[in-house]
């Protein structure tokens, strides 16, 4: 059998998904389909703990303040502040579709399938709630129930031609699939759907140039480009369409693992990759991806085995398997052999200049080598020049060796830069403190609790109101405790 197209796919889906892992642990592995609105997270089931919105905020505000909230990343608050919404306006449709799309977001299928039925029910004709909904079916792998809403959309629309080709897909419905998915192409203008619908139609396209193919080739070429558009529980279920057929389709058991890794199944994707593993033990892609299931099941010794094995045998980009293994021995405690992969990564792909908060945390807090986090602090302004956060980094860098004038300048420069910049409010908190002016570091220090709030970055917030309420209640003692740990992930 004809392999090594698929495996070139495998090669592409993990090149670009990985970045997708490095960059939105917080942690939303999958790719989001481009074509997806924005998506919040979660739904108005009573079964959810849910935070407290602010009393005494109107509709308007609540819808405000959870976009904002949002932006954030605050899912909870969010959350929050949306059901507040619906709760001063229970005939709007908008709260439910924002929670819906927060729960499609993630991956909470059947709380999304939910709260877009509530949105559908105060406004049954919008076509683009009927995708949503269809989308959060599709996910929760109800597939017949999707097909059927998708119907309803009269005159149908790009989205809908492009959902109804997806399913014929995955049907085995190959003629409808095609036709479907060719009128989707020219359906509309969303280049995002048009690139997931020509995904599709590639795989028809190859494995009829691949004349030999076996069925369960098909099968596993169709379940990547499933796992590659976002639709998971399809690629879950074609692919295991697959090694029914063939158990031991090390690739296939590869795109399952990986579409279980962007359903947040962890386990799942565990176990699927450590099957893909027993059918080629020095496969480095399946050790990566075992790792990171394994990270997020808690199970950081076992991951770290992973990742510095999957190295070993030339996986590549070894940045993304570095910050992987930096956060493993992070969350073990080691915070000696999480700082120099911490560094190489933040020299090594410095295009986000928050990358070298950790590292410069570790090596003020923990290492007790200022000097280090002067180099960091240094590469970081030369990369990001005339910033506001690489003012504050230099400046906080200054404030860890004791040179308190260079901190001063730095710092001040940064609040100039952008006066909502919490952190370096903090840190002039801290420069405050070391020179015994307490009134000034509190004042430095509410601020910083206030801009925090607002911008969302609870950890600045949490250590600013503890040093504050220490300084309020002990105002006569200057602070001899080591600055604490900037961290803004």
């Amino acid at each position: 059998m004809k392999q090594h197209h698929l495996v070139r796919i495998l090669q592409s889906l993990t090149g670009v998904t990985i970045v997708a892992f490095a960059l939105f642990v917080g942690i939303q592995v999958a790719q989001k389909n481009a074509h997806q609105k924005p998506a919040p997270p979660t739904q108005v089931t009573t079964k959810v703990p849910r935070p407290k919105a602010a009393a005494n905020i109107n509709y308007s505000q609540s819808i405000n303040n959870g976009d904002i909230a949002l932006s954030g990343s605050d899912f909870d608050g969010a959350l929050a502040f949306y059901q507040k919404a619906a709760e001063l306006a229970p005939k709007e449709y908008l709260p439910y579709e924002k929670i819906g799309d927060l729960q499609l977001f993630q991956k909470k299928y059947a709380d999304a399938s939910q709260s877009f039925a509530v949105a559908l029910s105060l406004k049954p004709l919008d076509g683009d709630l009927i995708v949503r909904h269809a989308r959060s079916l599709l996910g929760g792998r109800k597939i017949a129930d999707a097909k059927t809403e998708l119907v309803r959309i009269n005159p149908s629309t790009q989205a809908s031609l492009y959902y109804q080709g997806v399913i014929a897909a995955f049907m085995n419905d190959g003629n409808g699939a095609k036709s479907l998915l060719s009128k989707s192409l020219i359906g509309g203008n969303d280049e995002n759907i048009k690139k997931s619908a020509q995904k599709i139609l590639n795989v028809y396209r190859d494995y009829e140039i691949a004349k030999e193919g076996h069925p369960e080739y098909f099968q596993a070429l169709l379940a990547a480009a499933f796992d590659d558009i976002g639709e998971d529980g399809l690629a879950i279920e074609t692919g295991f369409a697959a090694v029914k057929t063939k158990p031991d389709y090390r690739d296939a058991w590869i795109v399952i693992g990986h579409a279980f890794l962007n359903a947040h199944r962890w386990l799942d994707a565990e176990d699927a990759f450590t099957k893909a593993l027993e059918l080629d033990a020095a496969h480095p892609a399946s050790l990566f991806f075992r790792g990171i299931a394994r990270n997020f099941l808690t199970k950081y010794t076992d991951a770290v085995s992973d990742f510095t094995t999957a190295l070993q045998y030339g996986f590549k980009p070894q940045i993304l398997v570095k910050q992987y293994l930096a956060d493993s021995y992070f969350a073990m405690g080691d915070s000696v052999k999480a700082y120099p992969f911490y560094k190489e990564v933040a020299i090594g792909d410095s295009s986000d200049i928050n990358r070298f908060v950790r590292p410069m945390t570790i090596a003020i807090n923990d290492l007790k080598l200022p000097n280090e986090a002067t180099e960091l602090a240094q590469k970081a302004f030369a990369t990001h020049p005339e910033t506001a956060m690489a003012y504050n980094l230099i400046g906080w860098a200054a404030l860890a060796n004791h040179d308190n004038a260079k901190a001063h300048e730095y710092l001040n420069n940064a609040i100039t830069k952008d006066p909502e910049l919490s952190s370096a409010y903090y840190n002039l908190g801290q420069l405050a403190e070391t020179e015994g002016a307490s009134a000034q570091a509190m004042q430095y220090y509410d601020t910083a609790q206030r801009l925090a709030g607002k911008n969302y970055n609870k950890p600045i917030g949490e250590a600013a109101s503890m040093r504050y309420n220490e300084l309020k209640n002990t105002p006569s003692v200057e602070s001899t405790r080591p600055i604490p740990s900037l961290n803004l992930n």
